[in-house]
């Protein structure tokens, strides 16, 4: 498995963190597996500036949106750290970490391919039967990913 370029999408989850356990656990000793940390977030979006009280409150939670996506990506370089700590170097992480524009199980599989991933590790929370209707980011990604390796950790 030399040479293996790894993607990771993260959510900052419980599940999340048994995927990054996963990597570590099994390519933290091949010194040239690349892995990448993916995270989309839903972008703030761009207001007018008027002078108005209603205009005030709005751009105050523009700005704990601002805040909280500055906090996302500094829980993505968290990651990024922790496989540092573990045996990886850092040329080896990589992250990307953008505005989503489509779907977030379009993200990933777009990224996997125009990437040249071999290795998708994603993770699938068992339950729920809202997502039998709705369909699950897990579902999506595995039955649209063509040619590339899907580990799915429960």
């Amino acid at each position: 498995m030399a040479g293996e370029k790894i993607l990771l999408p993260f959510k900052f989850t419980d599940y999340d963190q048994r995927a990054l356990d996963f990597v570590i656990r099994h390519f933290a000793h091949l010194k040239d597996a690349e892995i990448t940390l993916f995270y989309a977030y839903t972008p703030a979006p761009e207001i007018e500036s008027r002078d108005s009280p209603v205009m005030d409150r709005l751009r105050e939670s523009l700005n704990y949106l601002a805040q909280r996506i500055q906090d996302q990506e500094a829980g993505l370089k968290a990651a990024g750290k922790r496989l540092l700590e573990n045996g990886f170097s850092e040329d080896q992480v990589r992250y990307v970490f953008k505005a989503k524009k489509k779907e977030i199980a379009c993200e990933i599989r777009d990224l996997a391919s125009d990437g040249c991933f071999d290795l998708v590790v994603i993770n699938h929370k068992p339950g729920k039967v809202t997502r039998f209707f709705t369909g699950s980011v897990f579902n999506k990604v595995v039955n649209n990913l063509k040619e590339t390796t899907v580990c799915i950790i429960t």
